[in-house]
């Protein structure tokens, strides 16, 4: 019997979600949330408040098995905390590209809170910082923590 990974609070959807419910009690209006489940491309969170837009990139953490229903059961080749940091640096590349598209919006990334994803943003934290792009982070009981969002 395979476990259903989208169950998994690290899984991007409802990384996804959690952030939507956060940012709203914060005061932004979701103007647009990415279906993960369908795997929906584009911007994951469309947000604005007071004039300002953000968008943002999230990822889930890589699970041990594959999501899709033909490998399902399947363990993964790729070991997670390497696969992380590939989806890391793809959603850096992301953000650049977004705010390359939109140059008055704020770009944030998210992620669940993993040790590896806070190694890799304390080894990025400046360079980030630099180009303005902000950090979401979520843990597993819901709280959010934010870095240069304001």
């Amino acid at each position: 019997m395979t476990m259903d990974i989208t169950t998994d609070w690290f899984w991007e959807g409802n990384v996804v979600d959690t952030l939507a419910h956060y940012l709203s009690g914060e005061g932004w209006l979701i103007v647009n949330k990415a279906n993960t489940r369908s795997k929906e491309r584009g911007v994951d969170i469309h947000a604005s408040r007071g004039g300002t837009t953000l968008l943002v990139e999230a990822k889930g953490y890589p699970s041990r098995e594959y999501r899709d229903p033909v490998r399902a059961g399947d363990q993964k080749r790729t070991n997670p905390t390497n696969q992380a940091q590939h989806w890391y640096s793809h959603a850096l590349l992301k953000a650049i590209r977004l705010q390359t598209q939109h140059p008055h919006a704020k770009v944030a990334l998210a992620f669940p809170d993993f040790p590896r994803y806070r190694t890799l943003f304390e080894e990025t934290h400046t360079g980030l910082e630099k180009l303005g792009v902000a950090m979401l982070t979520v843990k597993e009981n819901g709280d959010v923590h934010t870095w240069s969002l304001d």
